[in-house]
Protein backbone atom coordinates (compact mmCIF):
# COMPACT_ATOMS: atom_id res chain seq x y z
CA UNK A 1 0.00 0.00 0.00
CA UNK A 2 1.25 3.46 -0.87
CA UNK A 3 2.39 5.34 2.20
CA UNK A 4 0.48 8.44 1.15
CA UNK A 5 -2.80 6.61 1.04
CA UNK A 6 -3.54 5.56 -2.53
CA UNK A 7 -6.40 3.06 -2.29
CA UNK A 8 -4.64 -0.24 -2.61
CA UNK A 9 -7.93 -2.04 -3.22
CA UNK A 10 -7.86 -0.44 -6.71
CA UNK A 11 -4.09 -0.84 -7.14
CA UNK A 12 -4.58 -3.30 -9.96
CA UNK A 13 -6.39 -0.58 -11.89
CA UNK A 14 -3.56 1.95 -11.97
CA UNK A 15 -1.61 2.43 -15.13
CA UNK A 16 -2.67 2.55 -18.74
CA UNK A 17 -2.17 -1.13 -19.25
CA UNK A 18 -5.06 -1.92 -16.91
CA UNK A 19 -7.37 0.60 -18.53
CA UNK A 20 -9.81 -2.02 -19.79
CA UNK A 21 -10.37 -3.66 -16.43
CA UNK A 22 -13.48 -3.09 -14.28
CA UNK A 23 -11.21 -1.83 -11.51
CA UNK A 24 -9.95 0.97 -13.76
CA UNK A 25 -13.45 2.32 -14.32
CA UNK A 26 -14.28 2.08 -10.61
CA UNK A 27 -11.03 3.82 -9.68
CA UNK A 28 -11.71 6.63 -12.17
CA UNK A 29 -15.24 7.10 -10.80
CA UNK A 30 -13.88 7.33 -7.26
CA UNK A 31 -11.24 9.87 -8.28
CA UNK A 32 -13.78 12.10 -10.01
CA UNK A 33 -16.23 11.97 -7.09
CA UNK A 34 -13.60 12.76 -4.45
CA UNK A 35 -11.90 15.36 -6.63
CA UNK A 36 -14.81 17.28 -8.15
CA UNK A 37 -18.07 15.90 -6.68
CA UNK A 38 -18.90 14.40 -10.06
CA UNK A 39 -20.71 11.06 -9.93
CA UNK A 40 -19.67 8.99 -12.93
CA UNK A 41 -20.11 5.44 -14.22
CA UNK A 42 -18.25 2.93 -12.06
CA UNK A 43 -18.69 -0.06 -14.35
CA UNK A 44 -17.16 -0.78 -17.76
CA UNK A 45 -20.50 -1.09 -19.57
CA UNK A 46 -23.57 1.14 -19.29
CA UNK A 47 -25.96 0.17 -16.51
CA UNK A 48 -29.08 2.18 -15.88
CA UNK A 49 -29.64 1.42 -12.21
CA UNK A 50 -29.46 5.16 -11.59
CA UNK A 51 -32.72 5.65 -13.49
CA UNK A 52 -34.53 3.34 -11.09
CA UNK A 53 -32.91 5.14 -8.15
CA UNK A 54 -34.06 8.51 -9.50
CA UNK A 55 -37.59 7.15 -9.82
CA UNK A 56 -37.60 5.49 -6.40
CA UNK A 57 -36.37 8.51 -4.40
CA UNK A 58 -39.25 10.90 -5.29
CA UNK A 59 -41.70 8.01 -4.97
CA UNK A 60 -40.45 7.39 -1.44
CA UNK A 61 -40.82 11.10 -0.69
CA UNK A 62 -44.40 11.04 -2.00
CA UNK A 63 -45.12 8.03 0.20
CA UNK A 64 -43.75 9.82 3.27
CA UNK A 65 -45.81 12.90 2.45
CA UNK A 66 -48.95 10.77 2.07
CA UNK A 67 -48.34 9.28 5.50
CA UNK A 68 -47.86 12.69 7.14
CA UNK A 69 -50.49 14.80 5.33
CA UNK A 70 -52.80 12.27 3.70
CA UNK A 71 -52.94 10.94 0.12
CA UNK A 72 -55.49 13.50 -1.07
CA UNK A 73 -53.54 16.56 0.05
CA UNK A 74 -50.30 15.11 -1.31
CA UNK A 75 -51.83 14.45 -4.72
CA UNK A 76 -53.37 17.93 -4.89
CA UNK A 77 -50.06 19.57 -4.08
CA UNK A 78 -48.15 17.33 -6.46
CA UNK A 79 -50.46 18.24 -9.37
CA UNK A 80 -50.71 21.94 -8.50
CA UNK A 81 -49.00 23.28 -11.64
CA UNK A 82 -49.80 26.98 -10.95
CA UNK A 83 -48.42 26.53 -7.43
CA UNK A 84 -45.21 25.03 -8.84
CA UNK A 85 -44.89 27.97 -11.24
CA UNK A 86 -45.24 30.41 -8.34
CA UNK A 87 -42.64 28.50 -6.34
CA UNK A 88 -40.22 28.60 -9.27
CA UNK A 89 -40.76 32.33 -9.65
CA UNK A 90 -40.38 33.02 -5.92
CA UNK A 91 -37.22 30.90 -5.75
CA UNK A 92 -35.67 32.77 -8.66
CA UNK A 93 -36.59 36.06 -6.95
CA UNK A 94 -34.87 34.94 -3.74
CA UNK A 95 -31.69 34.12 -5.63
CA UNK A 96 -31.86 37.36 -7.61
CA UNK A 97 -32.17 39.45 -4.44
CA UNK A 98 -29.11 37.79 -2.94
CA UNK A 99 -26.93 39.50 -5.52
CA UNK A 100 -23.88 39.81 -3.30
CA UNK A 101 -23.83 36.09 -2.57
CA UNK A 102 -24.27 35.14 -6.24
CA UNK A 103 -21.48 37.50 -7.29
CA UNK A 104 -19.09 36.13 -4.68
CA UNK A 105 -19.88 32.51 -5.56
CA UNK A 106 -19.40 33.10 -9.27
CA UNK A 107 -16.14 34.97 -8.72
CA UNK A 108 -14.63 32.29 -6.51
CA UNK A 109 -15.99 29.50 -8.69
CA UNK A 110 -14.39 30.97 -11.81
CA UNK A 111 -11.16 31.59 -9.91
CA UNK A 112 -10.99 28.07 -8.48
CA UNK A 113 -12.19 25.96 -11.39
CA UNK A 114 -10.54 27.97 -14.16
CA UNK A 115 -7.31 28.20 -12.20
CA UNK A 116 -7.38 24.48 -11.53
CA UNK A 117 -7.97 23.68 -15.20
CA UNK A 118 -5.16 25.99 -16.28
CA UNK A 119 -2.77 24.43 -13.79
CA UNK A 120 -3.74 20.93 -14.89
CA UNK A 121 -3.29 21.89 -18.54
CA UNK A 122 0.25 23.10 -17.85
CA UNK A 123 1.48 20.57 -15.29
CA UNK A 124 -0.96 17.65 -15.48
CA UNK A 125 -0.44 14.22 -16.99
CA UNK A 126 -2.12 14.77 -20.36
CA UNK A 127 -1.72 11.15 -21.46
CA UNK A 128 -3.34 9.83 -18.30
CA UNK A 129 -6.25 12.26 -18.59
CA UNK A 130 -6.74 11.32 -22.22
CA UNK A 131 -6.73 7.64 -21.24
CA UNK A 132 -9.45 8.36 -18.69
CA UNK A 133 -11.68 9.78 -21.40
CA UNK A 134 -10.95 6.91 -23.78
CA UNK A 135 -11.76 4.46 -21.00
CA UNK A 136 -15.29 5.86 -20.80
CA UNK A 137 -15.85 6.06 -24.55
CA UNK A 138 -14.52 2.58 -25.27
CA UNK A 139 -17.71 0.76 -24.24
CA UNK A 140 -20.23 3.60 -24.53
CA UNK A 141 -21.64 5.50 -27.44
CA UNK A 142 -21.76 9.30 -27.37
CA UNK A 143 -25.45 9.41 -26.47
CA UNK A 144 -25.10 6.77 -23.76
CA UNK A 145 -22.14 8.60 -22.24
CA UNK A 146 -23.97 11.93 -22.10
CA UNK A 147 -27.22 10.49 -20.74
CA UNK A 148 -25.44 8.45 -18.09
CA UNK A 149 -23.51 11.49 -16.86
CA UNK A 150 -26.68 13.58 -16.83
CA UNK A 151 -28.63 10.95 -14.88
CA UNK A 152 -25.86 10.65 -12.30
CA UNK A 153 -25.68 14.44 -11.91
CA UNK A 154 -29.43 14.48 -11.21
CA UNK A 155 -28.82 12.63 -7.94
CA UNK A 156 -26.98 15.63 -6.45
CA UNK A 157 -28.71 18.94 -7.30
CA UNK A 158 -27.16 20.60 -4.22
CA UNK A 159 -23.61 19.49 -4.95
CA UNK A 160 -22.42 23.02 -5.77
CA UNK A 161 -23.81 24.67 -2.61
CA UNK A 162 -23.43 21.93 0.01
CA UNK A 163 -19.86 20.86 -0.79
CA UNK A 164 -18.03 24.15 -1.26
CA UNK A 165 -15.23 23.50 1.23
CA UNK A 166 -13.20 21.99 -1.62
CA UNK A 167 -13.09 25.47 -3.18
CA UNK A 168 -9.90 26.49 -1.39
CA UNK A 169 -9.99 30.23 -2.25
CA UNK A 170 -13.57 30.46 -0.99
CA UNK A 171 -12.74 28.47 2.14
CA UNK A 172 -9.72 30.68 2.84
CA UNK A 173 -11.91 33.79 2.55
CA UNK A 174 -14.49 32.22 4.87
CA UNK A 175 -11.82 31.43 7.46
CA UNK A 176 -10.49 34.99 7.24
CA UNK A 177 -13.99 36.37 7.84
CA UNK A 178 -14.51 34.05 10.80
CA UNK A 179 -11.20 35.19 12.29
CA UNK A 180 -12.04 38.85 11.69
CA UNK A 181 -15.21 38.58 13.79
CA UNK A 182 -14.58 40.08 17.19
CA UNK A 183 -14.62 37.71 20.14
CA UNK A 184 -16.44 40.43 22.09
CA UNK A 185 -20.22 40.31 22.13
CA UNK A 186 -21.38 42.72 19.38
CA UNK A 187 -23.75 45.51 20.37
CA UNK A 188 -26.11 44.46 17.57
CA UNK A 189 -26.35 40.85 18.75
CA UNK A 190 -30.05 40.95 19.67
CA UNK A 191 -31.02 42.94 16.58
CA UNK A 192 -28.90 41.11 14.05
CA UNK A 193 -31.79 39.00 12.81
CA UNK A 194 -34.01 40.34 10.06
CA UNK A 195 -37.29 41.90 11.29
CA UNK A 196 -40.38 39.98 10.28
CA UNK A 197 -39.14 36.47 10.96
CA UNK A 198 -41.70 34.40 12.79
CA UNK A 199 -39.12 32.81 15.08
CA UNK A 200 -36.55 34.19 17.46
CA UNK A 201 -33.15 33.34 16.02
CA UNK A 202 -31.03 34.38 18.96
CA UNK A 203 -28.77 31.76 20.47
CA UNK A 204 -26.43 32.20 23.44
CA UNK A 205 -23.47 34.31 22.39
CA UNK A 206 -21.07 31.94 24.12
CA UNK A 207 -22.31 29.05 21.96
CA UNK A 208 -21.88 31.04 18.75
CA UNK A 209 -18.43 32.13 19.89
CA UNK A 210 -17.43 28.50 20.37
CA UNK A 211 -18.57 27.73 16.84
CA UNK A 212 -16.57 30.71 15.56
CA UNK A 213 -13.40 29.23 17.05
CA UNK A 214 -14.29 25.75 15.79
CA UNK A 215 -14.92 26.96 12.24
CA UNK A 216 -11.69 28.94 12.11
CA UNK A 217 -9.65 26.03 13.46
CA UNK A 218 -11.26 23.41 11.24
CA UNK A 219 -10.92 25.66 8.21
CA UNK A 220 -7.20 26.19 8.71
CA UNK A 221 -6.57 22.50 9.32
CA UNK A 222 -8.57 21.46 6.26
CA UNK A 223 -6.77 23.99 4.03
CA UNK A 224 -3.40 22.69 5.21
CA UNK A 225 -4.56 19.11 4.69
CA UNK A 226 -5.68 19.83 1.12
CA UNK A 227 -2.45 21.65 0.29
CA UNK A 228 -0.43 18.74 1.68
CA UNK A 229 -2.46 16.32 -0.46
CA UNK A 230 -1.66 18.36 -3.57
CA UNK A 231 2.04 18.57 -2.74
CA UNK A 232 2.14 14.84 -1.96
CA UNK A 233 0.81 14.08 -5.42
CA UNK A 234 -2.13 11.90 -4.39
CA UNK A 235 -4.35 13.70 -6.87
CA UNK A 236 -8.05 13.76 -6.10
CA UNK A 237 -8.01 11.13 -3.36
CA UNK A 238 -7.78 11.84 0.38
CA UNK A 239 -4.48 11.31 2.15
CA UNK A 240 -4.46 8.85 5.02
CA UNK A 241 -2.63 5.85 6.45
CA UNK A 242 -1.17 7.93 9.28
CA UNK A 243 -3.35 7.48 12.35
CA UNK A 244 -6.61 5.63 12.65
CA UNK A 245 -8.16 8.82 14.00
CA UNK A 246 -7.94 10.53 10.59
CA UNK A 247 -10.78 8.27 9.44
CA UNK A 248 -13.09 10.48 11.53
CA UNK A 249 -11.09 13.70 11.75
CA UNK A 250 -10.87 14.45 8.01
CA UNK A 251 -14.61 13.97 7.25
CA UNK A 252 -15.45 16.01 10.36
CA UNK A 253 -13.24 18.91 9.22
CA UNK A 254 -14.85 18.72 5.81
CA UNK A 255 -18.35 18.70 7.28
CA UNK A 256 -17.77 21.73 9.53
CA UNK A 257 -16.31 23.76 6.65
CA UNK A 258 -19.12 22.75 4.30
CA UNK A 259 -21.70 23.62 6.94
CA UNK A 260 -20.27 27.07 7.59
CA UNK A 261 -20.27 28.07 3.91
CA UNK A 262 -23.76 26.62 3.41
CA UNK A 263 -24.89 28.65 6.43
CA UNK A 264 -23.62 31.82 4.77
CA UNK A 265 -25.53 31.00 1.57
CA UNK A 266 -28.68 30.34 3.60
CA UNK A 267 -28.45 33.62 5.51
CA UNK A 268 -27.90 35.56 2.28
CA UNK A 269 -30.94 33.91 0.68
CA UNK A 270 -33.02 34.37 3.83
CA UNK A 271 -32.13 37.97 4.62
CA UNK A 272 -31.42 39.38 1.17
CA UNK A 273 -33.78 42.03 -0.13
CA UNK A 274 -33.93 44.98 -2.49
CA UNK A 275 -33.26 47.39 0.37
CA UNK A 276 -30.17 45.62 1.64
CA UNK A 277 -26.79 47.26 1.46
CA UNK A 278 -25.04 44.69 -0.72
CA UNK A 279 -21.73 46.50 -0.28
CA UNK A 280 -21.86 46.06 3.49
CA UNK A 281 -19.55 43.82 5.45
CA UNK A 282 -20.52 40.17 5.77
CA UNK A 283 -21.80 39.49 9.29
CA UNK A 284 -20.56 36.11 10.47
CA UNK A 285 -22.73 35.88 13.59
CA UNK A 286 -26.06 35.03 11.89
CA UNK A 287 -24.18 32.24 10.09
CA UNK A 288 -22.78 30.85 13.32
CA UNK A 289 -26.28 30.85 14.83
CA UNK A 290 -27.25 28.17 12.29
CA UNK A 291 -24.48 25.75 13.31
CA UNK A 292 -24.53 22.73 13.58
CA UNK A 293 -27.87 22.40 11.76
CA UNK A 294 -26.23 23.46 8.49
CA UNK A 295 -23.68 20.65 8.91
CA UNK A 296 -26.60 18.23 9.09
CA UNK A 297 -27.97 19.86 5.93
CA UNK A 298 -24.70 19.16 4.10
CA UNK A 299 -24.72 15.57 5.33
CA UNK A 300 -28.30 15.10 4.12
CA UNK A 301 -27.59 16.69 0.73
CA UNK A 302 -24.27 14.94 -0.01
CA UNK A 303 -24.04 11.75 2.10
CA UNK A 304 -21.92 10.01 -0.53
CA UNK A 305 -19.25 12.72 -0.17
CA UNK A 306 -18.57 11.93 3.47
CA UNK A 307 -19.17 8.19 3.10
CA UNK A 308 -16.60 7.92 0.31
CA UNK A 309 -13.95 9.84 2.26
CA UNK A 310 -14.54 7.90 5.48
CA UNK A 311 -14.61 4.49 3.84
CA UNK A 312 -11.61 5.22 1.63
CA UNK A 313 -9.53 6.31 4.61
CA UNK A 314 -10.68 3.29 6.61
CA UNK A 315 -9.67 0.80 3.91
CA UNK A 316 -6.07 1.93 4.19
CA UNK A 317 -5.92 0.35 7.65
CA UNK A 318 -7.38 -3.02 6.62
CA UNK A 319 -5.19 -6.09 5.97
CA UNK A 320 -4.63 -6.82 2.30
CA UNK A 321 -5.93 -10.38 2.69
CA UNK A 322 -9.38 -9.06 3.61
CA UNK A 323 -9.91 -7.75 0.09
CA UNK A 324 -10.41 -11.29 -1.20
CA UNK A 325 -13.23 -11.90 1.28
CA UNK A 326 -16.87 -10.82 1.34
CA UNK A 327 -15.80 -7.68 3.19
CA UNK A 328 -13.57 -6.69 0.29
CA UNK A 329 -16.38 -7.20 -2.21
CA UNK A 330 -18.69 -5.10 -0.06
CA UNK A 331 -16.11 -2.30 0.16
CA UNK A 332 -15.68 -2.27 -3.62
CA UNK A 333 -19.46 -2.16 -4.10
CA UNK A 334 -19.83 0.58 -1.49
CA UNK A 335 -17.21 2.73 -3.21
CA UNK A 336 -18.91 2.28 -6.58
CA UNK A 337 -22.61 1.55 -7.08
CA UNK A 338 -23.22 2.01 -3.35
CA UNK A 339 -22.29 5.69 -3.58
CA UNK A 340 -24.79 6.20 -6.40
CA UNK A 341 -27.53 4.50 -4.37
CA UNK A 342 -26.76 6.53 -1.25
CA UNK A 343 -26.60 9.81 -3.14
CA UNK A 344 -29.81 9.08 -5.03
CA UNK A 345 -31.71 8.41 -1.82
CA UNK A 346 -30.51 11.77 -0.48
CA UNK A 347 -33.18 13.41 -2.66
CA UNK A 348 -35.64 12.42 0.05
CA UNK A 349 -33.69 14.22 2.79
CA UNK A 350 -32.14 17.27 1.11
CA UNK A 351 -34.95 19.49 2.50
CA UNK A 352 -32.97 19.52 5.75
CA UNK A 353 -30.68 22.11 4.14
CA UNK A 354 -33.59 24.53 3.70
CA UNK A 355 -35.09 23.85 7.12
CA UNK A 356 -31.82 24.81 8.81
CA UNK A 357 -32.26 28.44 7.70
CA UNK A 358 -35.24 29.00 10.02
CA UNK A 359 -33.93 27.46 13.22
CA UNK A 360 -31.36 28.26 15.87
CA UNK A 361 -28.86 25.58 14.95
CA UNK A 362 -30.50 22.80 16.95
CA UNK A 363 -30.55 19.30 15.47
CA UNK A 364 -33.81 18.62 17.30
CA UNK A 365 -35.39 21.64 15.61
CA UNK A 366 -34.40 20.28 12.22
CA UNK A 367 -36.09 16.93 12.78
CA UNK A 368 -39.24 18.60 14.08
CA UNK A 369 -39.19 20.95 11.12
CA UNK A 370 -38.82 18.08 8.65
CA UNK A 371 -41.88 16.33 10.04
CA UNK A 372 -43.86 19.56 9.93
CA UNK A 373 -42.71 20.22 6.36
CA UNK A 374 -43.90 16.78 5.25
CA UNK A 375 -47.25 17.36 6.95
CA UNK A 376 -47.88 20.76 5.36
CA UNK A 377 -45.91 20.88 2.10
CA UNK A 378 -45.02 17.24 1.39
CA UNK A 379 -46.45 17.13 -2.13
CA UNK A 380 -44.67 20.31 -3.18
CA UNK A 381 -41.46 19.03 -1.59
CA UNK A 382 -41.61 15.97 -3.85
CA UNK A 383 -42.19 18.27 -6.83
CA UNK A 384 -39.10 20.30 -5.92
CA UNK A 385 -37.03 17.11 -5.74
CA UNK A 386 -38.24 16.08 -9.19
CA UNK A 387 -37.74 19.51 -10.77
CA UNK A 388 -34.29 20.01 -9.28
CA UNK A 389 -33.14 16.57 -10.40
CA UNK A 390 -34.45 17.10 -13.92
CA UNK A 391 -32.89 20.56 -14.15
CA UNK A 392 -29.50 19.51 -12.84
CA UNK A 393 -29.42 16.40 -15.02
CA UNK A 394 -30.53 18.19 -18.20
CA UNK A 395 -28.08 21.10 -17.92
CA UNK A 396 -25.21 18.81 -16.97
CA UNK A 397 -25.97 16.52 -19.90
CA UNK A 398 -25.98 19.54 -22.20
CA UNK A 399 -22.53 20.58 -20.98
CA UNK A 400 -21.15 17.06 -21.42
CA UNK A 401 -22.76 16.76 -24.84
CA UNK A 402 -21.01 19.89 -26.10
CA UNK A 403 -17.58 19.09 -24.62
CA UNK A 404 -17.59 15.45 -25.69
CA UNK A 405 -17.95 16.57 -29.30
CA UNK A 406 -14.32 17.71 -29.16
CA UNK A 407 -11.48 15.36 -30.10
CA UNK A 408 -10.22 13.37 -27.08
CA UNK A 409 -7.54 15.39 -25.35
CA UNK A 410 -6.08 15.48 -21.87
CA UNK A 411 -8.12 18.49 -20.78
CA UNK A 412 -11.54 17.56 -22.20
CA UNK A 413 -12.83 15.39 -19.34
CA UNK A 414 -11.85 17.88 -16.63
CA UNK A 415 -13.31 20.76 -18.62
CA UNK A 416 -16.56 18.83 -19.13
CA UNK A 417 -16.86 18.24 -15.38
CA UNK A 418 -16.21 21.93 -14.64
CA UNK A 419 -18.73 23.22 -17.18
CA UNK A 420 -21.31 20.74 -15.91
CA UNK A 421 -20.87 22.27 -12.46
CA UNK A 422 -21.14 25.77 -13.91
CA UNK A 423 -24.44 24.73 -15.47
CA UNK A 424 -25.82 23.10 -12.32
CA UNK A 425 -24.83 25.89 -9.88
CA UNK A 426 -27.96 28.00 -10.65
CA UNK A 427 -30.11 24.89 -10.18
CA UNK A 428 -28.52 24.29 -6.79
CA UNK A 429 -29.17 27.87 -5.69
CA UNK A 430 -32.79 27.73 -6.84
CA UNK A 431 -33.31 24.35 -5.16
CA UNK A 432 -31.97 25.71 -1.88
CA UNK A 433 -34.19 28.80 -2.17
CA UNK A 434 -37.26 26.67 -2.95
CA UNK A 435 -36.60 24.40 0.03
CA UNK A 436 -36.26 27.48 2.23
CA UNK A 437 -39.57 28.85 0.96
CA UNK A 438 -41.39 25.59 1.67
CA UNK A 439 -39.81 25.39 5.12
CA UNK A 440 -40.88 28.98 5.82
CA UNK A 441 -44.47 28.18 4.87
CA UNK A 442 -44.50 25.32 7.36
CA UNK A 443 -43.29 27.43 10.30
CA UNK A 444 -45.66 27.80 13.25
CA UNK A 445 -47.16 31.29 13.45
CA UNK A 446 -46.87 33.19 16.72
CA UNK A 447 -50.05 34.75 18.13
CA UNK A 448 -50.45 37.02 21.12
CA UNK A 449 -52.62 35.47 23.79
CA UNK A 450 -55.77 37.31 24.85
CA UNK A 451 -54.90 39.65 27.69
CA UNK A 452 -57.01 41.94 29.88
CA UNK A 453 -54.26 44.55 29.48
CA UNK A 454 -53.95 45.14 25.72
CA UNK A 455 -51.52 48.04 26.11
CA UNK A 456 -48.97 45.80 27.84
CA UNK A 457 -49.38 43.14 25.16
CA UNK A 458 -48.69 45.67 22.44
CA UNK A 459 -45.51 46.76 24.19
CA UNK A 460 -43.84 43.39 23.54
CA UNK A 461 -42.76 42.86 19.89
CA UNK A 462 -44.04 39.68 18.29
CA UNK A 463 -40.51 38.77 17.24
CA UNK A 464 -39.55 38.42 20.91
CA UNK A 465 -42.56 36.31 21.86
CA UNK A 466 -41.89 33.00 23.49
CA UNK A 467 -42.66 30.48 20.76
CA UNK A 468 -41.70 26.91 20.43
CA UNK A 469 -38.74 26.63 18.00
CA UNK A 470 -38.74 24.34 15.01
Amino acid sequence: MDSLGLPWLWAQATGIGAAASPGATAFLALRRWCGSLTLTPSRPVPEWDVVWILAAAPALLVLLAAVFQGPGATLRQLLDVPGHARLIREGVTRVWRAGRMVTILLAFTVLSWTGGLSLEFVTGDAERNRSDLLLLTRSRGPVELVLEHGALAATSPLRDVAGMADNLPLLAAAVAIAFSASAVRPSSWKSSRRPGLRLDHDVPFEEASIWRSAVATCGILYILYRLFAKVAGTGELPVGNCLILEVWIIPSLMLVCDGFILGWVLTELRDGGPADDQAGRIDVWPVLQLMPATCLGCLAALPARYAATTLLLATQHLPTSWMASDLGRFVRWALGPGLVLLQGLSLTMMAVAGIAAWGRGSIREVFHGFGRLLAREGGRLAAVAILSGLGCGALSALAYGVLFLLPPAGWVLSAADSYAHYASLPIGLWTLAALMLLAERSLPTAHLADSPAPLEAEAAPIGDADVDPL
